[in-house]
């Protein structure tokens, strides 16, 4: 079972789906509540079909975004028909949820890719996309219809990652290669990184962030006021993923390639711009002279948007969250086999 969980507004929600055997389906459920204080009744808000032969490329179950406003979205995979779910899926079902309400009424929104997941900036913008796709949808605040699409890349696209970090603000990275169905068989298309810069709401023109020849096997970005960071995985030659990183400049244009040792990899960033960033010698922590970083010394840390020092993780390792509205982020962590510690980072 997966969950997906959002806060807002004091607010909790919760999704999952769902095997039911009586059922050629599955269901998914949805409960909600205050932070403390009593909560309303599970209730089902809809059905949908398990796609494990997409190996989690376009994930089934339902999961949740938040808006400034306290509006809830829950997006899951569309099915033709109840009774014809399976290879016939096509699109995403949407309901959406104000504040001190239930969810209302499905939508189903066709051009949506398959495994969608939806976001909100800070004006309540909404915008959904997929790992697997250059199709972005965009909902305007407070609309609940996502009226406009922007393609950025025509043709597939592996790893597609879209950090938002204002209103109309973001960076967009992505794998110019495809996800596979069946990577048993057949495994992802690799190629070059590419990033988009939204500004005003707007995306920039695509640039090309790695030469041509590149098999990048995956990618993330993390977006800031003044650009951001996207790094890259690449197999080297003896088949271990290499990191490699590079900053993006407020013009869309990136810095210097950074490979190894010395690559930052990018993670996620709360709702100011924070950046949760991991590497092994992190430029503002790590003073000159320092010695190389071991196997593992890779350090989690935070880069506070408004500069200073970066700020390391009280653990090498862990789950790391950041506030998608707000200046904080968390890291949790298993300390022996059985306590398992939390640690808040707040600026």
């Amino acid at each position: 079972m997966h969950l997906s969980v959002v806060l807002a507004r004091g607010q909790v929600t919760v999704a999952w789906g769902y095997y039911n055997l009586a059922s050629t389906s599955e269901i998914a459920r949805t409960a909600y509540g205050p932070l403390i204080g009593r909560w309303s009744p599970s209730r089902t808000i809809g059905h949908f079909y398990d796609v494990a032969f997409t190996a989690g490329k376009a994930p089934w179950y339902p999961r949740l975004a938040a808006a400034p406003n306290g509006e809830v979205l829950a997006a899951w995979n569309a099915c033709k028909s109840l009774t014809s779910c399976g290879f016939n899926q096509r699109g995403m079902v949407l309901k959406w949820r104000a504040p001190g309400r239930g969810f209302g009424v499905s939508q189903v929104v066709r051009a949506a890719p398959l495994g969608a997941v939806a976001q909100f900036d800070s004006r309540g913008t909404a915008y959904l996309h997929s790992n697997c796709s250059g199709r972005v949808l965009i909902a305007p605040a407070h609309s609940q219809r996502f009226s406009r699409t922007v393609m950025l890349t025509p043709g597939p696209a592996l790893a597609m990652t879209l950090s938002l970090d204002g209103a109309g603000q973001g960076l967009a990275a992505w794998v110019a290669g495809a996800c596979s169905n069946d990577p048993e068989a057949v495994g992802n298309t690799t190629g070059p990184v590419f990033v988009s810069l939204l500004r005003g709401g707007t995306f920039a023109k695509p640039q090309a962030l790695t030469p041509r020849s590149t098999q990048a096997i995956s990618d993330s970005a993390v977006a800031a006021p003044s650009g951001g960071t996207v790094s890259w995985y690449v197999n080297a030659a003896n088949g271990v993923p290499e990191p490699f990183s590079s900053q993006i400049g407020a013009n869309g244009l990136p810095g210097a390639t950074q490979q190894g040792a010395n690559a930052v990899i990018a993670f996620t960033a709360d709702g100011r711009g924070d950046a949760v960033l991991e590497g092994g010698r992190a430029a503002n922590t790590y003073g000159p002279g320092a010695p190389a970083p071991g196997p593992f010394a890779n350090t989690l840390f935070v880069r506070p948007v408004g500069g200073g020092p970066d700020q390391p993780a009280p653990s090498p390792f862990g789950e790391a969250a950041a506030a998608p509205l707000g200046r904080a982020v968390a890291l949790t962590w298993y300390h022996g086999p059985a306590t398992l510690e939390l640690s808040v980072w707040r600026p």
